[in-house]
């Protein structure tokens, strides 16, 4: 009985191994959730942005991706997804000319994982 187990053991392991050498095994790969924004969340700043800048944990599409920036009613001012090839997990876009008042940015990107990640955070211009 032990020999059978032994021999069951090594053909799983010989066959896990096949699998991985295979390429049948496809790697762990993170989503690009949002690591870091500028502004970020929930920030209030003295002067409008230039420029709203998305970092994120994974790499992202730029010709598949979108940001926008919305005003408290939800009226669209801006949108676009820059890229910067030697930094595969940054999108950035030109912000608007923004008033004092609530902003929100949304974004949704496409990993190169090839999973769709969505969400949007608030900040605001405050001069003082």
């Amino acid at each position: 009985m032990k020999g059978l187990f032994i021999f069951s053991r090594r053909a799983a392991i010989f066959a896990a191994a096949s699998m991985i050498a295979a390429g049948v095994v496809a790697p762990a790969r993170a989503h690009s959730f949002l690591v870091e924004a500028n502004p970020s969340s929930k920030d209030h700043v003295a002067t409008a942005p230039k420029a709203v800048k998305l970092r994120f944990g994974g790499g992202v599409e730029p010709k598949y991706s979108k940001l926008s920036i919305e005003d408290a009613s939800g009226k669209v001012l801006g949108e676009g997804a820059n890229g910067v090839p030697d930094k595969p997990r940054e999108l950035s876009m030109d912000a608007p000319e923004l008033a004092a008042g609530k902003y929100v940015v949304r974004y949704r990107v496409l990993s190169t994982d090839g999973h769709i990640v969505e969400g949007s955070y608030e900040f605001t211009v405050d001069p003082k």
